[in-house]
Protein backbone atom coordinates (compact mmCIF):
# COMPACT_ATOMS: atom_id res chain seq x y z
CA UNK A 1 0.00 0.00 0.00
CA UNK A 2 2.37 2.33 1.07
CA UNK A 3 4.66 1.85 -2.64
CA UNK A 4 1.52 2.46 -4.22
CA UNK A 5 0.90 5.99 -2.42
CA UNK A 6 3.94 7.17 -3.51
CA UNK A 7 3.09 6.34 -7.05
CA UNK A 8 -0.19 8.23 -6.76
CA UNK A 9 0.83 11.41 -5.15
CA UNK A 10 2.98 12.09 -8.49
CA UNK A 11 0.79 11.13 -10.71
CA UNK A 12 -2.19 13.53 -9.16
CA UNK A 13 0.20 16.50 -8.90
CA UNK A 14 0.74 16.21 -13.04
CA UNK A 15 -2.90 15.31 -13.99
CA UNK A 16 -4.22 18.75 -14.32
CA UNK A 17 -1.46 19.69 -16.43
CA UNK A 18 -1.97 16.74 -18.68
CA UNK A 19 -5.75 17.24 -19.27
CA UNK A 20 -4.91 20.91 -19.86
CA UNK A 21 -2.48 19.94 -22.96
CA UNK A 22 -5.41 17.32 -24.17
CA UNK A 23 -7.55 20.26 -24.48
CA UNK A 24 -4.80 22.67 -26.29
CA UNK A 25 -3.94 20.09 -28.83
CA UNK A 26 -7.59 19.23 -29.25
CA UNK A 27 -8.30 23.03 -29.65
CA UNK A 28 -5.43 23.23 -32.15
CA UNK A 29 -6.01 20.06 -34.59
CA UNK A 30 -9.58 22.02 -35.03
CA UNK A 31 -8.70 24.87 -36.25
CA UNK A 32 -6.20 23.64 -38.52
CA UNK A 33 -2.45 24.19 -39.55
CA UNK A 34 -0.81 27.62 -39.02
CA UNK A 35 -0.05 28.43 -42.82
CA UNK A 36 3.61 28.29 -43.99
CA UNK A 37 5.18 28.81 -47.22
CA UNK A 38 7.14 25.83 -48.75
CA UNK A 39 10.41 27.21 -48.77
CA UNK A 40 9.99 27.58 -45.02
CA UNK A 41 8.65 23.82 -44.62
CA UNK A 42 11.24 21.97 -46.99
CA UNK A 43 14.24 23.78 -44.67
CA UNK A 44 12.30 22.71 -41.43
CA UNK A 45 12.52 19.20 -42.48
CA UNK A 46 14.98 18.71 -45.62
CA UNK A 47 17.80 20.70 -45.20
CA UNK A 48 19.32 18.85 -48.89
CA UNK A 49 16.24 20.45 -50.65
CA UNK A 50 16.40 23.58 -49.54
CA UNK A 51 20.31 23.71 -50.34
CA UNK A 52 18.78 22.86 -53.53
CA UNK A 53 15.93 25.68 -53.97
CA UNK A 54 19.11 27.99 -52.82
CA UNK A 55 21.39 26.78 -55.67
CA UNK A 56 18.63 26.51 -58.83
CA UNK A 57 17.61 30.16 -57.50
CA UNK A 58 21.39 31.06 -57.61
CA UNK A 59 22.01 29.14 -61.21
CA UNK A 60 18.64 30.78 -62.84
CA UNK A 61 19.95 34.38 -61.28
CA UNK A 62 23.44 33.80 -62.85
CA UNK A 63 22.72 31.60 -66.27
CA UNK A 64 19.99 32.81 -66.64
CA UNK A 65 17.00 30.03 -68.35
CA UNK A 66 18.25 26.06 -67.17
CA UNK A 67 17.87 22.90 -69.59
CA UNK A 68 16.26 20.01 -67.83
CA UNK A 69 19.62 18.52 -67.31
CA UNK A 70 21.35 21.33 -65.64
CA UNK A 71 17.68 21.40 -63.48
CA UNK A 72 18.97 18.13 -62.94
CA UNK A 73 22.65 18.76 -61.65
CA UNK A 74 22.11 21.60 -59.32
CA UNK A 75 19.45 19.87 -57.51
CA UNK A 76 21.08 16.99 -57.21
CA UNK A 77 24.59 18.47 -56.32
CA UNK A 78 23.86 18.78 -52.22
CA UNK A 79 22.81 15.09 -52.50
CA UNK A 80 25.30 12.06 -52.11
CA UNK A 81 23.86 10.49 -55.35
CA UNK A 82 25.01 9.71 -59.18
CA UNK A 83 21.94 11.83 -60.74
CA UNK A 84 21.56 10.12 -64.35
CA UNK A 85 21.05 12.70 -66.86
CA UNK A 86 19.33 10.50 -69.37
CA UNK A 87 16.20 8.44 -69.41
CA UNK A 88 18.38 5.32 -68.26
CA UNK A 89 20.64 4.64 -64.92
CA UNK A 90 21.66 1.95 -67.24
CA UNK A 91 25.78 2.07 -68.12
CA UNK A 92 25.35 -0.62 -70.82
CA UNK A 93 21.73 1.43 -72.24
CA UNK A 94 22.53 2.53 -75.81
CA UNK A 95 21.36 5.61 -74.92
CA UNK A 96 23.79 6.37 -72.54
CA UNK A 97 26.65 5.54 -75.12
CA UNK A 98 28.31 8.98 -75.48
CA UNK A 99 29.43 8.48 -79.01
CA UNK A 100 25.74 9.31 -79.75
CA UNK A 101 25.78 12.76 -77.90
CA UNK A 102 25.49 15.13 -81.08
CA UNK A 103 22.50 13.34 -81.03
CA UNK A 104 21.20 13.86 -77.67
CA UNK A 105 18.81 16.81 -77.13
CA UNK A 106 18.82 19.74 -74.73
CA UNK A 107 17.00 17.98 -71.76
CA UNK A 108 20.33 15.84 -71.52
CA UNK A 109 22.72 18.97 -71.86
CA UNK A 110 24.93 20.76 -69.65
CA UNK A 111 27.03 24.08 -69.75
CA UNK A 112 30.74 23.61 -68.38
CA UNK A 113 30.55 26.44 -67.00
CA UNK A 114 27.67 25.77 -64.26
CA UNK A 115 29.44 22.67 -63.45
CA UNK A 116 32.76 24.97 -62.73
CA UNK A 117 30.54 27.59 -60.68
CA UNK A 118 28.88 24.80 -58.29
CA UNK A 119 32.37 23.64 -58.08
CA UNK A 120 34.47 26.80 -56.91
CA UNK A 121 31.81 29.85 -56.37
CA UNK A 122 32.51 30.46 -52.53
CA UNK A 123 28.96 30.62 -51.74
CA UNK A 124 27.79 27.50 -53.94
CA UNK A 125 30.21 25.14 -53.36
CA UNK A 126 29.20 25.27 -49.24
CA UNK A 127 26.19 24.06 -50.40
CA UNK A 128 27.57 21.02 -52.23
CA UNK A 129 27.61 17.57 -50.89
CA UNK A 130 31.09 16.47 -49.37
CA UNK A 131 30.85 13.38 -51.57
CA UNK A 132 30.54 15.68 -54.51
CA UNK A 133 29.24 16.37 -58.01
CA UNK A 134 28.14 13.02 -59.60
CA UNK A 135 26.83 13.02 -62.59
CA UNK A 136 26.24 10.87 -65.58
CA UNK A 137 25.14 10.18 -69.22
CA UNK A 138 25.58 14.19 -69.70
CA UNK A 139 27.03 16.21 -72.84
CA UNK A 140 29.02 18.99 -71.44
CA UNK A 141 29.31 22.17 -74.10
CA UNK A 142 30.98 24.98 -73.80
CA UNK A 143 34.25 25.74 -71.62
CA UNK A 144 34.83 23.34 -68.72
CA UNK A 145 37.50 25.21 -67.31
CA UNK A 146 39.37 24.63 -63.78
CA UNK A 147 42.38 25.79 -64.07
CA UNK A 148 44.17 27.82 -61.44
CA UNK A 149 40.89 26.43 -59.15
CA UNK A 150 41.26 24.51 -55.60
CA UNK A 151 37.98 22.04 -56.05
CA UNK A 152 37.86 20.24 -52.60
CA UNK A 153 34.89 17.70 -53.52
CA UNK A 154 35.28 14.86 -55.52
CA UNK A 155 34.56 15.20 -59.42
CA UNK A 156 32.61 12.44 -60.82
CA UNK A 157 31.10 13.01 -64.54
CA UNK A 158 30.57 9.45 -66.10
CA UNK A 159 29.06 8.30 -69.42
CA UNK A 160 29.72 12.03 -70.52
CA UNK A 161 30.68 13.77 -73.89
CA UNK A 162 32.76 16.89 -73.25
CA UNK A 163 33.25 18.30 -77.01
CA UNK A 164 35.80 20.90 -76.06
CA UNK A 165 38.02 18.55 -73.28
CA UNK A 166 38.44 20.15 -70.08
CA UNK A 167 41.15 22.56 -68.64
CA UNK A 168 42.17 21.59 -64.74
CA UNK A 169 45.95 22.82 -64.94
CA UNK A 170 47.52 24.11 -61.98
CA UNK A 171 44.16 23.03 -60.04
CA UNK A 172 43.98 21.27 -57.00
CA UNK A 173 41.28 18.34 -57.40
CA UNK A 174 40.19 15.90 -54.45
CA UNK A 175 39.53 13.48 -57.52
CA UNK A 176 38.80 13.18 -60.89
CA UNK A 177 36.50 10.49 -62.12
CA UNK A 178 35.35 10.66 -66.11
CA UNK A 179 34.84 7.08 -67.07
CA UNK A 180 33.71 5.80 -69.97
CA UNK A 181 33.52 9.37 -71.26
CA UNK A 182 34.22 11.21 -74.51
CA UNK A 183 36.01 13.79 -73.76
CA UNK A 184 38.39 16.03 -75.84
CA UNK A 185 42.28 17.49 -74.95
CA UNK A 186 42.50 16.96 -71.57
CA UNK A 187 45.18 19.96 -69.93
CA UNK A 188 46.16 19.00 -66.85
CA UNK A 189 49.69 20.26 -66.46
CA UNK A 190 50.96 20.51 -63.00
CA UNK A 191 47.73 19.71 -62.13
CA UNK A 192 47.36 18.25 -57.90
CA UNK A 193 44.94 15.60 -57.53
CA UNK A 194 45.10 14.02 -54.00
CA UNK A 195 43.14 11.07 -54.50
CA UNK A 196 42.86 9.04 -57.99
CA UNK A 197 42.47 10.15 -61.92
CA UNK A 198 40.33 7.89 -63.65
CA UNK A 199 39.44 7.74 -67.28
CA UNK A 200 38.63 3.65 -67.46
CA UNK A 201 36.59 2.55 -70.56
CA UNK A 202 36.23 6.32 -72.66
CA UNK A 203 37.43 7.86 -75.49
CA UNK A 204 39.85 10.98 -74.35
CA UNK A 205 42.16 12.88 -76.79
CA UNK A 206 45.64 13.79 -76.57
CA UNK A 207 46.00 14.35 -72.72
CA UNK A 208 48.74 16.18 -70.94
CA UNK A 209 49.84 15.88 -67.31
CA UNK A 210 53.13 17.49 -67.30
CA UNK A 211 54.83 17.81 -64.04
CA UNK A 212 50.64 17.05 -62.09
CA UNK A 213 50.70 15.12 -58.91
CA UNK A 214 48.51 12.33 -58.33
CA UNK A 215 48.18 10.81 -55.17
CA UNK A 216 46.70 7.49 -56.10
CA UNK A 217 46.16 6.03 -59.43
CA UNK A 218 46.38 7.22 -62.60
CA UNK A 219 43.86 4.87 -64.60
CA UNK A 220 43.30 4.56 -68.59
CA UNK A 221 41.59 0.99 -68.65
CA UNK A 222 40.05 -0.04 -71.64
CA UNK A 223 40.15 3.38 -72.44
CA UNK A 224 41.31 4.81 -76.39
CA UNK A 225 43.43 7.62 -76.92
CA UNK A 226 42.56 9.24 -80.26
CA UNK A 227 44.30 9.20 -83.31
CA UNK A 228 48.11 9.46 -82.51
CA UNK A 229 46.93 11.43 -79.54
CA UNK A 230 49.81 11.29 -76.69
CA UNK A 231 49.50 11.14 -73.16
CA UNK A 232 52.32 13.18 -71.89
CA UNK A 233 53.34 12.63 -68.41
CA UNK A 234 56.62 14.13 -68.35
CA UNK A 235 58.21 14.64 -64.80
CA UNK A 236 54.35 13.25 -62.85
CA UNK A 237 54.79 11.75 -59.87
CA UNK A 238 51.82 9.28 -59.13
CA UNK A 239 52.00 8.03 -55.76
CA UNK A 240 49.79 4.63 -56.89
CA UNK A 241 49.67 2.79 -60.28
CA UNK A 242 49.58 4.11 -63.62
CA UNK A 243 47.48 1.51 -65.48
CA UNK A 244 46.95 0.78 -68.97
CA UNK A 245 44.77 -2.34 -68.90
CA UNK A 246 41.97 -4.29 -70.04
CA UNK A 247 42.08 -3.62 -74.16
CA UNK A 248 43.96 -0.18 -73.54
CA UNK A 249 43.99 1.44 -77.36
CA UNK A 250 46.09 4.44 -78.88
CA UNK A 251 48.23 5.13 -82.21
CA UNK A 252 50.15 7.41 -79.57
CA UNK A 253 53.10 7.56 -77.08
CA UNK A 254 52.47 7.40 -73.56
CA UNK A 255 55.61 9.53 -72.60
CA UNK A 256 56.42 8.50 -68.98
CA UNK A 257 60.02 10.31 -68.95
CA UNK A 258 61.26 11.58 -65.86
CA UNK A 259 58.14 10.55 -63.92
CA UNK A 260 58.07 8.96 -60.58
CA UNK A 261 55.42 6.44 -60.01
CA UNK A 262 55.02 5.15 -56.08
CA UNK A 263 53.76 1.47 -57.24
CA UNK A 264 53.11 -0.07 -60.56
CA UNK A 265 53.37 1.04 -64.78
CA UNK A 266 51.50 -1.84 -65.98
CA UNK A 267 50.70 -1.84 -69.79
CA UNK A 268 48.57 -4.77 -69.74
CA UNK A 269 46.32 -6.50 -72.93
CA UNK A 270 46.75 -2.69 -74.24
CA UNK A 271 46.86 -2.13 -77.98
CA UNK A 272 49.45 0.38 -79.95
CA UNK A 273 48.06 0.86 -83.69
CA UNK A 274 49.31 2.84 -86.69
CA UNK A 275 52.33 3.69 -88.77
CA UNK A 276 53.15 6.52 -86.54
CA UNK A 277 55.82 6.12 -83.54
CA UNK A 278 53.67 5.01 -80.46
CA UNK A 279 54.31 2.97 -77.45
CA UNK A 280 55.75 3.82 -73.84
CA UNK A 281 58.87 6.41 -73.04
CA UNK A 282 60.11 5.82 -69.59
CA UNK A 283 63.20 7.20 -70.09
CA UNK A 284 64.69 8.00 -66.71
CA UNK A 285 61.47 7.21 -64.93
CA UNK A 286 61.78 5.82 -61.61
CA UNK A 287 58.88 3.07 -60.68
CA UNK A 288 58.88 1.69 -56.69
CA UNK A 289 56.54 -1.42 -58.23
CA UNK A 290 57.15 -3.12 -61.20
CA UNK A 291 57.30 -2.64 -64.96
CA UNK A 292 54.61 -4.26 -66.54
CA UNK A 293 54.66 -5.21 -70.52
CA UNK A 294 52.25 -7.87 -70.83
CA UNK A 295 49.88 -9.36 -73.53
CA UNK A 296 50.66 -6.15 -75.76
CA UNK A 297 49.59 -6.35 -79.81
CA UNK A 298 52.06 -3.44 -81.44
CA UNK A 299 53.43 -2.55 -84.49
CA UNK A 300 56.04 -2.00 -86.42
CA UNK A 301 56.44 1.48 -85.11
CA UNK A 302 55.85 0.48 -81.12
CA UNK A 303 58.80 1.55 -79.23
CA UNK A 304 59.52 0.41 -75.60
CA UNK A 305 62.06 3.25 -74.75
CA UNK A 306 63.36 2.16 -70.86
CA UNK A 307 66.74 4.29 -71.29
CA UNK A 308 67.93 5.12 -67.60
CA UNK A 309 64.73 3.70 -65.95
CA UNK A 310 64.79 2.55 -62.34
CA UNK A 311 62.00 -0.38 -61.41
CA UNK A 312 61.90 -3.10 -58.84
CA UNK A 313 61.00 -5.79 -61.02
CA UNK A 314 60.22 -6.38 -64.71
CA UNK A 315 57.18 -8.39 -66.09
CA UNK A 316 57.02 -9.36 -69.89
CA UNK A 317 56.24 -11.64 -72.48
CA UNK A 318 58.54 -12.08 -75.74
CA UNK A 319 55.25 -11.66 -77.48
CA UNK A 320 55.07 -8.46 -76.92
CA UNK A 321 58.50 -7.10 -77.57
CA UNK A 322 58.86 -4.16 -80.08
CA UNK A 323 60.06 -4.98 -83.28
CA UNK A 324 64.11 -5.06 -83.35
CA UNK A 325 65.68 -1.48 -83.23
CA UNK A 326 62.59 -0.47 -81.42
CA UNK A 327 63.74 -1.77 -77.61
CA UNK A 328 65.87 0.83 -75.77
CA UNK A 329 67.20 -0.62 -72.34
CA UNK A 330 70.09 1.34 -72.15
CA UNK A 331 70.88 1.89 -68.25
CA UNK A 332 67.53 0.16 -67.10
CA UNK A 333 68.18 -1.06 -63.79
CA UNK A 334 65.59 -3.83 -62.08
CA UNK A 335 65.94 -6.13 -59.64
CA UNK A 336 64.71 -9.52 -61.00
CA UNK A 337 62.14 -11.00 -63.10
CA UNK A 338 58.42 -10.91 -61.49
CA UNK A 339 56.99 -13.06 -64.77
CA UNK A 340 58.14 -13.65 -68.29
CA UNK A 341 60.89 -15.32 -69.73
CA UNK A 342 63.87 -16.03 -67.26
CA UNK A 343 66.58 -18.26 -69.16
CA UNK A 344 69.56 -16.52 -70.90
CA UNK A 345 68.93 -17.65 -74.70
CA UNK A 346 65.94 -16.12 -74.91
CA UNK A 347 66.57 -12.58 -73.11
CA UNK A 348 69.62 -12.53 -75.18
CA UNK A 349 67.26 -12.19 -77.99
CA UNK A 350 65.80 -9.58 -76.35
CA UNK A 351 68.46 -7.68 -76.18
CA UNK A 352 69.23 -8.01 -79.84
CA UNK A 353 65.93 -6.03 -80.19
CA UNK A 354 67.76 -2.75 -78.99
CA UNK A 355 69.66 -0.52 -82.09
CA UNK A 356 73.14 -2.54 -83.46
CA UNK A 357 74.86 0.75 -82.17
CA UNK A 358 73.46 -0.46 -78.17
CA UNK A 359 74.61 -4.00 -79.05
CA UNK A 360 77.95 -3.45 -77.65
CA UNK A 361 76.58 -1.51 -74.43
CA UNK A 362 77.45 -3.52 -71.55
CA UNK A 363 75.32 -2.43 -69.15
CA UNK A 364 72.56 -4.58 -70.82
CA UNK A 365 74.21 -7.25 -70.35
CA UNK A 366 75.10 -6.62 -66.76
CA UNK A 367 71.98 -5.81 -65.62
CA UNK A 368 70.79 -8.99 -66.72
CA UNK A 369 73.05 -11.23 -65.21
CA UNK A 370 72.55 -9.50 -61.75
CA UNK A 371 68.51 -9.99 -62.04
CA UNK A 372 69.28 -13.76 -62.72
CA UNK A 373 71.59 -14.15 -59.98
CA UNK A 374 68.93 -12.74 -57.79
CA UNK A 375 66.94 -15.15 -59.53
CA UNK A 376 69.24 -18.28 -58.24
CA UNK A 377 70.04 -18.73 -62.06
CA UNK A 378 73.94 -18.60 -62.58
CA UNK A 379 74.53 -20.82 -65.39
CA UNK A 380 71.95 -18.68 -67.39
CA UNK A 381 74.30 -15.34 -65.90
CA UNK A 382 77.57 -16.75 -66.62
CA UNK A 383 76.04 -17.00 -70.16
CA UNK A 384 75.16 -13.64 -70.56
CA UNK A 385 78.43 -12.08 -69.48
CA UNK A 386 79.91 -14.27 -72.20
CA UNK A 387 77.48 -12.91 -74.34
CA UNK A 388 78.25 -9.83 -73.30
CA UNK A 389 82.27 -9.89 -74.03
CA UNK A 390 81.12 -11.31 -77.40
CA UNK A 391 79.27 -8.14 -78.16
CA UNK A 392 82.07 -5.85 -77.17
CA UNK A 393 84.56 -7.82 -79.52
CA UNK A 394 82.58 -8.28 -82.40
CA UNK A 395 80.58 -4.92 -82.00
CA UNK A 396 82.84 -2.94 -80.11
CA UNK A 397 85.05 -1.04 -83.02
CA UNK A 398 88.37 -2.81 -81.42
CA UNK A 399 91.49 -2.65 -83.36
CA UNK A 400 93.32 -5.74 -84.39
CA UNK A 401 95.49 -6.53 -81.41
CA UNK A 402 92.94 -6.16 -78.81
CA UNK A 403 90.35 -7.67 -80.87
CA UNK A 404 93.11 -10.68 -80.95
CA UNK A 405 93.68 -10.88 -77.45
CA UNK A 406 89.67 -11.09 -76.95
CA UNK A 407 89.41 -13.96 -79.25
CA UNK A 408 92.21 -15.68 -77.35
CA UNK A 409 90.22 -15.55 -73.65
CA UNK A 410 87.23 -16.17 -75.37
CA UNK A 411 88.53 -19.61 -77.17
CA UNK A 412 90.67 -20.54 -74.00
CA UNK A 413 89.06 -19.49 -71.21
CA UNK A 414 85.55 -17.72 -71.85
CA UNK A 415 86.91 -14.40 -71.06
CA UNK A 416 87.60 -15.84 -67.32
CA UNK A 417 83.48 -17.62 -67.07
CA UNK A 418 84.88 -20.88 -68.59
CA UNK A 419 88.42 -21.19 -66.71
CA UNK A 420 88.11 -25.05 -67.14
CA UNK A 421 87.67 -24.95 -71.07
CA UNK A 422 91.47 -24.33 -71.08
CA UNK A 423 91.52 -27.78 -69.60
CA UNK A 424 90.59 -29.18 -73.06
CA UNK A 425 93.52 -26.98 -74.67
CA UNK A 426 96.23 -28.15 -72.32
CA UNK A 427 94.99 -32.11 -73.18
CA UNK A 428 95.08 -31.09 -77.02
CA UNK A 429 98.48 -29.46 -77.36
CA UNK A 430 99.70 -32.16 -75.03
CA UNK A 431 98.32 -35.08 -76.72
CA UNK A 432 99.51 -33.23 -80.31
CA UNK A 433 102.81 -32.54 -78.82
CA UNK A 434 103.10 -36.82 -77.82
CA UNK A 435 102.33 -37.75 -81.23
CA UNK A 436 104.67 -35.29 -83.19
CA UNK A 437 107.63 -36.11 -80.92
CA UNK A 438 107.12 -39.24 -80.62
CA UNK A 439 107.22 -39.79 -84.63
CA UNK A 440 110.23 -36.86 -84.38
CA UNK A 441 112.06 -39.07 -82.00
CA UNK A 442 111.87 -42.37 -83.76
CA UNK A 443 112.23 -40.72 -86.86
CA UNK A 444 116.10 -39.22 -85.63
CA UNK A 445 114.77 -36.01 -85.63
CA UNK A 446 115.28 -35.17 -82.14
CA UNK A 447 118.48 -36.20 -80.32
CA UNK A 448 120.61 -35.97 -77.18
CA UNK A 449 121.45 -32.22 -76.06
CA UNK A 450 124.76 -33.88 -74.33
CA UNK A 451 127.94 -34.24 -76.83
CA UNK A 452 128.66 -37.95 -75.34
CA UNK A 453 125.47 -38.84 -75.65
CA UNK A 454 124.80 -37.43 -79.11
CA UNK A 455 127.79 -39.53 -80.53
CA UNK A 456 126.85 -42.49 -78.94
CA UNK A 457 123.39 -42.24 -80.67
CA UNK A 458 124.66 -41.11 -84.28
CA UNK A 459 126.59 -44.79 -83.96
CA UNK A 460 123.99 -46.69 -82.40
CA UNK A 461 120.92 -45.14 -82.60
CA UNK A 462 120.47 -45.09 -79.02
CA UNK A 463 121.83 -42.87 -75.51
CA UNK A 464 123.74 -44.28 -73.30
CA UNK A 465 122.33 -46.26 -70.43
CA UNK A 466 122.37 -43.28 -68.39
CA UNK A 467 121.02 -40.66 -70.06
CA UNK A 468 117.54 -39.83 -69.24
CA UNK A 469 115.35 -42.21 -72.05
CA UNK A 470 113.21 -40.15 -74.05
CA UNK A 471 109.09 -39.78 -73.66
CA UNK A 472 106.92 -38.65 -75.96
CA UNK A 473 104.40 -37.88 -73.35
CA UNK A 474 106.72 -36.72 -70.95
CA UNK A 475 108.35 -34.44 -72.93
CA UNK A 476 105.41 -32.68 -74.72
CA UNK A 477 104.26 -32.25 -70.99
CA UNK A 478 107.39 -30.83 -69.61
CA UNK A 479 107.67 -28.13 -72.54
CA UNK A 480 104.03 -27.21 -72.19
CA UNK A 481 103.73 -26.49 -68.83
CA UNK A 482 105.97 -23.79 -67.32
CA UNK A 483 108.30 -24.21 -64.39
CA UNK A 484 108.26 -27.87 -64.64
CA UNK A 485 111.61 -29.77 -65.36
CA UNK A 486 110.93 -33.49 -65.87
CA UNK A 487 114.37 -34.64 -67.30
CA UNK A 488 113.31 -34.38 -70.82
CA UNK A 489 113.22 -30.65 -72.19
CA UNK A 490 117.17 -30.06 -71.54
CA UNK A 491 118.34 -33.13 -72.79
CA UNK A 492 116.70 -33.82 -75.59
CA UNK A 493 116.09 -31.11 -79.19
CA UNK A 494 115.15 -31.45 -82.29
CA UNK A 495 117.81 -31.45 -84.58
CA UNK A 496 117.92 -29.66 -88.19
CA UNK A 497 121.58 -30.58 -88.44
CA UNK A 498 121.47 -34.40 -87.65
CA UNK A 499 121.05 -36.32 -90.72
CA UNK A 500 118.99 -39.85 -90.06
CA UNK A 501 120.31 -43.03 -91.84
CA UNK A 502 117.64 -42.72 -93.78
CA UNK A 503 118.15 -39.54 -95.14
CA UNK A 504 122.33 -40.66 -96.01
CA UNK A 505 121.66 -40.18 -99.86
CA UNK A 506 120.15 -36.44 -99.25
CA UNK A 507 123.04 -35.38 -96.71
CA UNK A 508 125.03 -36.69 -99.97
CA UNK A 509 123.97 -34.59 -102.27
CA UNK A 510 123.96 -31.62 -99.92
CA UNK A 511 119.78 -31.14 -100.62
CA UNK A 512 119.14 -28.91 -97.83
CA UNK A 513 115.99 -29.79 -97.99
CA UNK A 514 116.82 -32.92 -95.31
CA UNK A 515 116.70 -30.65 -93.06
CA UNK A 516 113.11 -29.43 -93.33
CA UNK A 517 111.24 -32.17 -90.87
CA UNK A 518 113.32 -31.23 -88.38
CA UNK A 519 113.01 -27.78 -88.27
CA UNK A 520 109.35 -28.06 -88.64
CA UNK A 521 109.15 -29.98 -85.29
CA UNK A 522 111.38 -27.29 -83.84
CA UNK A 523 109.24 -24.52 -84.78
CA UNK A 524 106.20 -26.76 -83.68
CA UNK A 525 108.34 -27.00 -80.14
CA UNK A 526 108.38 -23.05 -79.80
CA UNK A 527 104.92 -22.60 -80.46
CA UNK A 528 103.84 -25.46 -78.42
CA UNK A 529 105.86 -23.81 -75.55
CA UNK A 530 104.47 -20.38 -76.16
CA UNK A 531 100.86 -22.19 -76.37
CA UNK A 532 102.18 -23.55 -72.88
CA UNK A 533 103.06 -20.51 -71.37
CA UNK A 534 99.90 -18.85 -72.35
CA UNK A 535 97.33 -21.04 -71.50
CA UNK A 536 98.44 -21.98 -68.38
CA UNK A 537 98.75 -18.84 -66.59
CA UNK A 538 94.85 -18.25 -68.31
CA UNK A 539 93.64 -21.34 -66.72
CA UNK A 540 95.05 -19.85 -63.25
CA UNK A 541 93.72 -16.26 -63.94
CA UNK A 542 90.40 -17.86 -64.99
CA UNK A 543 90.35 -19.66 -61.90
CA UNK A 544 90.93 -17.08 -59.28
CA UNK A 545 88.54 -14.57 -61.43
CA UNK A 546 91.13 -12.00 -62.51
CA UNK A 547 90.38 -11.51 -66.16
CA UNK A 548 86.68 -11.64 -65.47
CA UNK A 549 85.08 -8.30 -66.58
CA UNK A 550 81.79 -8.22 -63.73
Amino acid sequence: MTRMRRWRQPFAAIAPLFVAALAIAGAARASGPAPVTRGAASSALDPATAAADQLERTARERFGALSAAEVKLVRSAPKRELQWIGPSDDPDDPTNNPANAEKWGANRTIRGAIICWLLTDREAAVLVHPSGIGIAGARIVGPFDLSYQQVRPPLTILDSAFADGIDISFAHLSSLDLGRGRVGPIAAEQTIVAGDVLMEGGDYGAANFYRARIGGNLDFSGAHLGAAAPLVAVETTIGGDALFHRGFSTAGMLDFRLASIGRSLSVHGAHFTGDAPNGLNAERATIAGALYWVDVTHTAATVLDLNDAHAQALWDDAASWPAAGNLNLAGFVYSDFSGGPGDAATRLVWLRRQPRNLWANPQPYRQLATAMRTDGAEEDAVQVEIARENAMTKYGGLSLGPRLWREGLRATIGYGYRPLRALWWIAGFVATGTLLFGWGYRAGLITPTAADAYDKFCREGAPPPHYPPFSGFVYSLENFLPVVDLHQGAFWRPNPLHQPAANAAARAADDPRSAIPARLLRGYLWLHILAGWTITPLLFAGLTGLLRND
